[in-house]
């Protein structure tokens, strides 16, 4: 565990991690991961265009409604204001991320 007491995954011990990813999800929802060997200027460029989706006017994500009942965009809400989140079923699927894209308007740079 990190210093944050948040579950580490690392990649070059990963096969032998699984029991421990299982256990991050169940009890925390999440975890860290190390040594993935993503460039850090990809990382930033994810960031940027996830930060650019979040940006967007409120009429504009609240469009974002996904196959899954209850999913697609979320607010913040007075329970947990620091949650905000678009949903994309399946990211596989060139058609489930046209339809998010389309519902977002989204530019190219976000595509």
């Amino acid at each position: 565990m990190g210093k944050s007491g948040v579950p580490i995954i690392d990649l070059h011990e990963f096969p032998g991690q699984y029991e421990k990813l299982r256990r991050a999800c169940v009890e925390w929802g999440c975890f860290r991961i190390v040594n993935h060997n993503i460039s850090l200027a990809l990382m930033a460029d994810m960031k940027r265009v996830v930060r650019s989706l979040l940006d967007l006017p409120f009429d504009v994500k609240k469009r974002n409604i996904d196959v899954i009942a209850g999913s697609g965009y979320m607010a913040p809400s007075k329970v947990n204001p620091l949650y905000e989140a678009l949903g994309l079923y399946d990211m596989r699927s060139s058609q489930a991320v046209e339809t998010f894209c389309s519902q977002l308007d989204a530019s190219p740079y976000q595509r």
